[in-house]
C-alpha cells in the first residue's frame, strides 16, 4: 500500500515539477539557515560542558566599588582561593587562572614563537578536564620551572608530542630572568577544545608568575579563582561563607580604601560563564577566560532562521494551494467515489513530506559546503563530526516535522474541505480574496524590509566610521609591540638610527599606553587615561596643537616634568588657562608634578562607543613605552614591512616581529559590528528570495482564479498592461502596508542599536524609502510578468474552459 502510495505522490510532483522545484530550493535554503541556527545555537550551550567536575564547578566572582560605580567581575586576587579552601571543608579543589590575553615569546634553540600564556595552581588538572597526552597531571605543575604545552604548540616547536624533559626560554620575561635556569616541559596536553572558554597554548606554575608579581591585597580582582564544591554543599551557603571569611580577613585592607570596602563575593557556574553577558557585564579577561559571547547572539540567529523557515513555509502554502487547483477534479473523483477527508489529507501530506524531505538532505548538503564560510561568519570553529551529534540530529528531526506542520497542513486541510460537485463542475474557489494570502504576504514582505532596513544602516553607520574624522591620520602607521623586560628606550634609538635617511620611512615614535589612572588636579581626583609619547607622535599622526607646545629637546625638562592633555582633559577639570598648570599622577609616574605644556585637540583614542574621555601624555623617554610607531612612505608598504623585520631581529634577535598598521587596528575594533553586517545581509538576500518565491505564487494563485474575467477584458479590448494594473492593485496595497510595519520597527530596532555608538549617522528618511521602494519595484515586476503572461493566452479558449 505504501509503496503504490508513493508512486501517486512521485508521479503528481513529477506533473507539478516546477512548482515542487520551487518549493524544494525554497525550503533547502530556509532549512539549511534553520540548521546552521541550530548549529550555532548547539555550538554556544556547549561551552564547557566536557568538565568531569561539572556541575560543581564555580567561578568565585566580585562586585565592588569603584570610583563611584558598582562593578562586578569574575576576576579575584590571589588570596581568595588559598583562604577560602583553607577554611571551608565544602571546597575540595581550587585552581587560579591567570591569562587569556597574556602573550610572551617562548624560545626554543633558534626557533621563537609568540603564544598565549595562562599562569594556573598545580591542582590545575584536578579541575579542568583537559586531557594530558604526556606526562603525569599529579606533578607536571609542582616544580617552578616546569612548562605544561598543548599539542600544537609542541608540533609547532618540535614537530612531534613526546617532548617531555625538553628545555624552553624565555629571555625578556621578569619572572624567567629572577628564576635564572632554563623552563622545563613537564607535560603535553590536547589542545583544548572549541568549545572551551579556558585556551592556551602553554602552562605555567602559579609560583612561576609569583617570582615578579606576588599580592596580598583582598581588593584586587584581575585573575580568575575556580573551585569545586562538594556534592552535598549549597552553593548560597557558600557565598555567605564567603563574605564572612573575608570581611574578617580584609579589615586592616578595608580600612586603607574605604570606597572597596563593601567587595562582596559571588559563585558563577562553569557552564554559565560562556553565555554570561549581563551576568557579568566587565568581564575580565585576565582570569583566563577568552571567546565569551551573549545570549542575544543565539536569540538573533535563530531568529532571523525561524524568519526564513516561516516565508519558505508560506511560499509552500501559496504554491501548494495554486498548483492544486489543477487537481480539484481528482479530488471531487476521489471524495465522490467515497474517499474521505483523512485520506486525502493523508496524500497531500504525504507528497508535502516527500518535497521537504527532499528538502532537507539538499539544506544538509548545503550546510556542509558552506560549514566553513558560517565559520568564517560566525567567528566560529565548529568541527564537521559536530553535524552528526545527537543534540543536532534532534534539531534537524525536529525542523523536519515542524516544516511539514506549517508548510503541508493548511494546505491539505483546505483542499480536502472542497465540494464534490462543484469541482467536478469547476466551480471550486479555495481562497476566495484570499485574505489569508494577503497577511502571509505583508509579513512575509515586512521582515524583508526591515532586514533591507537594517542593512542599510549597517552600511551607513560603518561608512560613517571609516570616514569620520578622528582627530589624527592613520594613514600608513605601523605599530611595533616591544613586550617584556626590555630597554626600550635603547631599542627605540637602534631603530631610529637604522631607518634613518630611508625614504621608505617617516618618522619613528615610541609609545605607551597605561590605561584609566587617577590624577590629582587642584585637590581634585580625575580618572583619566594616560599614553606615553614623544617629540615625534604629534606630527607623525598629524594631531593638531591648539594652545601651548609640543615636547621639545630643546627643554631638558620635558622628559621628567612636562605632559600634554587633550580638550576633554581641560573640559573635566575646568581649566580656564591650563598651560603651567600642574597635576599630580599616581605612583606608577613617580612622585614629583607634571605641568602641562601643551593641549591637543580631540581624538578618538578608542572605538567611536565612547565618547573622548581625559587623557594625559607625559613623555615617554623618562616614563617609558611598549611599542615603536612608524611612519611609512606611499607606496613603499611591502618593503617597508620587510625592512623593518629584517631590523627587528637584528636589534632582537631572540623576539618575534609582530606589527599591526593602525588603519587595521581601527578596524578591528568594529569586527563584531562588520560581522553582523555581513550576516544581516546574506539574511536580506535569502529573504529577497523567498519573498520573491512567495509573490510569484500568490500572483499566479490570484490570475488563475480570476481567469475568465482576464479573458473578458481581453475580449472587451483591454491590454495586458491594463491587466496588469487591476491585478497590481491588491499586492501594491499589500505591500505598502508591509513597508510601513517595517519603518516602524526599523526605527524602533535600529536606534536602539544605533544607541551603543556615542558617535553615529543618524537615520534619514531614505533608509527607509529605499528597502520599501525596491520590494515594491519587486512586487510589481513579479505581477506584471505573471500578468503579462496570462494576457497573452488565446481569450476564445480561456472562456470556452471557464
Amino acid at each position: 500500500m505504501f509503496k503504490t502510495f508513493f508512486k501517486i505522490a512521485v508521479r503528481q510532483l513529477w506533473q507539478g515539477r516546477l512548482y515542487a522545484v520551487i518549493n524544494v530550493a525554497g525550503m533547502a535554503v530556509a532549512t539549511a539557515c534553520a540548521l546552521m541556527a541550530g548549529l550555532y545555537i548547539h555550538d554556544e550551550q556547549s561551552f564547557d560542558r566536557f568538565h568531569a567536575t561539572n556541575p560543581h564547578l564555580y567561578r568565585i566572582t566580585s562586585t565592588y566599588r569603584d570610583h563611584g560605580q558598582t562593578i562586578s567581575t569574575g576576576g579575584t586576587g590571589q588570596v581568595q582561593g588559598p583562604a577560602f579552601q583553607a577554611r571551608m571543608p565544602e571546597i575540595t579543589h581550587y585552581a587560579r587562572v591567570m591569562g587569556g590575553d597574556i602573550y610572551g615569546d617562548v624560545r626554543h634553540g633558534h626557533d621563537a614563537f609568540k603564544l598565549q600564556l595562562l599562569f594556573v595552581d598545580s591542582s590545575f588538572f584536578d579541575v579542568f578536564s583537559f586531557k594530558l597526552l604526556h606526562g603525569d597531571a599529579r606533578s607536571a605543575l609542582r616544580n617552578v620551572n616546569s612548562v605544561v604545552m598543548s599539542k600544537r604548540t609542541a608540533l609547532k616547536f618540535f614537530n612531534r608530542t613526546d617532548v617531555v624533559g625538553q628545555l624552553l626560554e624565555m629571555d625578556a620575561d621578569p619572572s624567567a630572568m629572577r628564576l635564572g635556569k632554563p623552563l622545563v616541559v613537564t607535560g603535553v596536553t590536547e589542545d583544548p577544545p572549541t568549545n572551551s572558554s579556558i585556551q592556551f597554548d602553554v602552562l605555567f606554575p602559579f609560583e612561576f608568575m609569583k617570582l615578579s608579581f606576588e599580592d596580598t591585597s583582598w581588593l584586587n580582582a584581575y585573575l580568575g579563582t575556580f573551585i569545586v564544591l562538594r556534592a552535598d554543599a549549597r552553593a548560597t551557603e557558600v557565598v555567605r561563607k564567603f563574605n564572612r571569611i573575608a570581611h574578617a580577613l580584609s579589615q586592616t585592607q578595608r580600612k586603607d580604601q574605604p570606597e572597596a570596602s563593601a567587595i562582596t563575593y559571588g559563585l558563577q557556574k562553569m557552564t554559565d560563564i560562556h553565555l554570561n553577558g549581563q551576568a557579568i557585564p566587565n568581564q575580565n579577561i585576565e582570569s583566563g577566560i577568552v571567546m565569551t559571547s551573549r545570549p542575544i547572539y543565539s536569540y538573533i540567529f535563530i531568529g532571523m532562521a525561524g524568519f526564513i523557515l516561516l516565508m519558505a513555509s508560506i511560499n509552500f502554502i501559496n504554491i501548494q494551494i495554486a498548483s492544486s487547483m489543477k487537481r480539484a477534479k481528482e479530488v471531487g473523483i476521489r471524495k465522490a467515489t467515497g474517499s474521505g477527508s483523512g485520506a486525502i489529507i493523508a496524500q497531500f501530506l504525504g507528497e508535502s513530506a516527500i518535497v521537504v524531505g527532499i528538502a532537507m538532505a539538499l539544506a544538509l548538503l548545503i550546510m556542509i559546503l558552506f560549514l566553513p564560510a558560517f565559520n568564517e561568519l560566525a567567528q566560529k570553529h565548529i568541527p564537521f563530526h559536530r553535524l552528526w551529534s545527537p543534540g543536532l540530529l534532534g534539531w534537524i528531526a525536529g525542523i523536519f516535522i515542524v516544516a511539514i506542520a506549517l508548510a503541508a497542513l493548511y494546505p491539505a486541510w483546505l483542499i480536502s474541505r472542497l465540494n464534490p460537485i462543484e469541482t467536478l463542475y469547476a466551480k471550486a474557489r479555495l481562497a476566495g480574496s484570499n485574505p489569508a494570502g494577503n497577511v502571509l504576504m505583508v509579513f512575509q514582505f515586512a521582515m524583508a524590509v526591515l532586514l533591507g532596513i537594517a542593512s542599510v544602516v549597517f552600511y551607513t553607520q560603518m561608512d560613517f566610521i571609516r570616514s569620520k574624522n578622528l582627530g589624527y591620520n592613520p594613514d600608513r602607521i605601523v605599530k611595533i609591540g616591544i613586550g617584556g623586560a626590555r630597554n626600550v628606550q635603547q631599542i627605540y634609538d637602534r631603530f631610529k638610527h637604522e631607518l634613518a635617511g630611508d625614504p621608505a620611512f617617516g618618522p619613528v615614535s615610541l609609545s605607551g599606553e597605561f590605561g584609566l589612572r587617577d590624577v590629582v588636579v587642584k585637590g581634585q581626583k580625575i580618572l583619566t587615561n594616560v599614553r606615553t609619547v614623544d617629540a615625534d607622535y604629534l606630527p607623525m599622526l598629524e594631531m593638531k596643537l591648539l594652545t601651548g607646545r609640543n615636547f621639545s629637546p630643546a627643554f631638558a625638562s620635558d622628559g621628567q616634568f612636562g605632559v600634554l592633555v587633550n580638550q576633554a582633559f581641560v573640559r573635566k577639570t575646568s581649566m580656564t588657562d591650563p598651560i603651567g598648570q600642574t597635576l599630580m599622577p599616581d605612583e606608577r609616574f613617580g612622585a614629583q608634578g607634571l605641568t602641562i605644556i601643551g593641549v591637543v585637540s580631540d581624538f578618538h583614542f578608542s572605538s567611536l562607543k565612547e565618547r573622548i574621555g581625559p587623557l594625559v601624555m607625559p613623555m615617554s623617554a623618562h616614563h617609558g613605552g611598549d611599542a615603536l610607531w612608524v611612519k611609512i612612505a606611499r607606496g613603499e608598504e611591502h618593503f617597508a614591512v620587510r625592512k623593518l623585520e629584517k631590523t627587528f631581529k637584528t636589534i632582537l634577535p631572540s623576539a618575534v616581529f609582530e606589527y599591526t598598521f593602525l588603519h587595521d587596528a581601527n578596524t578591528k575594533a568594529y569586527a563584531a559590528e562588520l560581522r553582523w553586517q555581513r550576516i544581516i545581509n546574506a539574511a536580506t538576500i535569502v529573504s529577497v528570495l523567498i519573498c520573491s518565491l512567495g509573490l510569484f505564487g500568490l500572483a499566479h494563485l490570484a490570475i488563475a482564479q480570476r481567469r475568465r474575467e482576464t479573458g473578458i477584458r481581453m475580449v472587451l479590448g483591454a491590454t495586458g498592461f491594463d491587466i496588469a494594473i487591476v491585478f497590481s492593485r491588491n499586492f501594491i496595497r499589500t505591500i505598502t502596508v508591509a513597508i510601513a510595519l517595517a519603518s516602524v520597527a526599523g526605527h524602533y530596532l535600529m536606534h536602539s542599536w544605533l544607541g551603543q555608538f556615542a558617535y553615529h549617522a543618524g537615520m534619514s528618511w531614505w533608509m527607509y524609502a529605499a528597502p520599501g521602494m525596491a520590494a515594491l519595484g519587486l512586487a510589481l515586476v513579479t505581477v506584471f510578468a505573471q500578468a503579462m503572461r496570462a494576457s497573452a493566452a488565446d481569450p476564445v479558449r480561456v472562456l470556452r474552459s471557464e
